[in-house]
């Protein structure tokens, strides 16, 4: 029984990460087509090419249960090129359903204000659940300390949440 949560949540990660790495590459490395009308200028190979995987900035937020929940996950951040993509991935969850999530100031264990909204989590029936949000560079700048990832249940109440830098002032 065991093995068939491992499988569903890789199956639901791996659901969640192609569109992740989708939207990476095509916010890195998408040109605008020419318009039928106009005819394209030559354009150097090296202009078009997206840059290396390895040069993305990437974060893995391990996200913890709290309040008794059971509900643990990941989120991942990729930035690049203006924009950060979070992926949040979850396990345990109680129900199906919408789960609201955020990146809020401060660290879990003293709690902070929302600094901004993500996408909700969508929980499926075999508890795990998925969230991909697209966020401009400009909606965390300015903002500095630390900062986590929580997720809420149906009340509001927290229900897992993870420290983004944690041990770092």
């Amino acid at each position: 029984m065991e093995t068939s949560n491992v499988d569903s949540w890789t199956l639901a990660r791996s659901r969640t990460l192609w569109p992740v790495a989708a939207a990476v590459f095509f916010l890195v490395g998408c040109e605008q087509a020419p318009s039928p009308e106009t005819e394209p200028e030559p354009v150097e190979p090296a202009a078009v090419d997206p840059r290396p995987v390895e040069d993305l900035m990437e974060t893995t937020i391990l996200l913890h249960p709290v309040n008794g929940s059971g509900v643990s996950g990941e989120a991942l951040a990729l930035q690049s090129d203006g924009a950060v993509v979070v992926a949040v991935d979850l396990m345990g969850l109680p129900d199906e359903g919408e789960y609201q999530a955020h990146i809020h100031r401060g660290v879990c264990s003293e709690g902070g204000p929302v600094a901004v909204g993500l996408n909700p989590v969508i929980g499926l029936a075999d508890g795990t659940g998925s969230s991909t949000t697209t966020l401009d560079m400009e909606e965390l700048q300015g903002e500095e300390g630390d900062f986590f990832v929580q997720v809420h249940g149906e009340t509001g109440i927290p229900i897992s949440c993870g420290d983004a830098y944690p041990g770092e002032a």
